[in-house]
């Protein structure tokens, strides 16, 4: 991400918004953590944040801090239409194309007015959003997040509920710390 581009997302979100976060389809750890702990540290900045999720994931991720707040949008349409249609901000992350939200998902994303923001790590992203934070050298979208909030400045504001989301997808997408990308 460009420091043109921090400066003005860090100015962006100095006033309370409206989030709405949402990870790909068939949440994995790296998605459910990296949507949790942005959440969990917009909050801290008094910013009304939601997860929206595609669909449902497997209930060994249901004990992520804040997991118990997710919406998802293929039960609960339309609470989350109504999120999204009402959001000011819509944070895509740990995927690089609208339609790996889901088709449904994917057209309603697309149709936002909202100012879209990407943190994403895999390769050719989709020119979808307002400010991208791409880059396929990281192990995972959750450390992004993590160089994120170092960017605007905040490492002071990672909690124990931050860095436990921040280590389920870093852990998750590092095969435990095997794969190259470690």
């Amino acid at each position: 991400m460009k420091t043109e581009d921090i400066s003005e997302v860090k100015a962006l979100l100095s006033a309370p918004k409206k989030i709405v976060i949402i990870p790909h389809r068939n949440p994995d750890g790296d998605a459910i953590g990296s949507t949790l702990g942005l959440m969990h540290y917009l909050k801290q900045y008094n910013h009304k944040v939601t997860v929206v999720a595609p669909n449902d994931y497997p209930h060994f991720r249901k004990w992520i801090p804040g997991e118990s707040s997710i919406v998802k949008f293929d039960t609960q349409h339309e609470i989350s239409e109504e999120l999204i249609n009402n959001a000011d901000i819509l944070f895509t992350l740990d995927f690089n194309a609208l339609h790996r939200a889901g088709h449904d998902m994917g057209t309603f994303l697309g149709h936002s007015n909202a100012l879209k923001i990407m943190i994403d790590h895999h390769q050719a992203p989709d020119d979808y959003a307002k400010y991208m934070y791409s880059d396929v050298t990281m192990s995972s979208t959750c450390e992004m997040v993590y160089n994120f909030i170092e960017m605007l400045g905040d490492t002071d504001k990672i909690t124990a509920d931050i860095a436990t989301c921040i280590y389920v997808g870093i852990m998750t997408d590092t095969g435990s710390f095997r794969f190259r990308s470690t």
